[in-house]
């Protein structure tokens, strides 16, 4: 059996590390840069808990400027599918983030930066223009906690999934 030829847009779109002029401020996130085995817990819409079992794949993409993640979970494939894009903006030091999920679909647009613990925050709005903070804490070379929150306009944050993960 033959291996398919590389994907030419793959190709452009992945990059081998951060990119070198910025490599330092890059590895908030870079540090991720690798598949994460998670436990996700997420609150659907009339209130239950679910846990499900999946792999988070963190990757380096468009010239080391850009820190893209996979989220597969199979026992919520069909619901929660995306893909986020942390940007570095070299101007002004914060990350734009943007998260997509198609199948929702689904749309978060959010600012990051260091937490001030070795972690770090993301803030912002989703697609309803609900607020939105999603954290990293515990932070370590071989795992991380991660936590989404959502407020109503004017509203306290409520958690809504929260995941652990642990380096593969």
């Amino acid at each position: 059996m033959t291996t398919p030829p590389r994907d030419p847009m793959l190709e452009l779109l992945s990059a081998d590390g951060p990119d070198p002029d910025h490599a330092e401020a890059l590895m908030l996130y870079g540090r991720l840069v690798g598949t994460w085995d998670i436990t996700n817990r997420y609150r659907f819409a009339e209130g239950r808990w679910r846990t499900a079992v999946g792999e988070w794949r963190f990757g380096w993409a468009l010239g080391g400027r850009v820190v893209q993640d996979v989220l597969h979970c199979p026992e919520f494939h069909d619901r929660f599918p995306g893909t986020t894009l942390r940007l570095y903006d070299v101007t002004t030091g914060l990350w734009r983030i943007t998260w997509i999920s198609p199948k929702l679909p689904s749309y978060f647009a959010q600012t990051g930066r260091p937490d001030g613990a070795g972690g770090m925050i993301q803030e912002g709005t989703d697609a309803e223009g609900r607020r939105s903070r999603w954290t990293f804490t515990d932070v370590t070379p071989v795992s991380f906690h991660w936590q989404g929150f959502s407020a109503a306009p004017g509203g306290e944050f409520e958690l809504f999934q929260e995941m652990h993960a642990t380096r593969r």
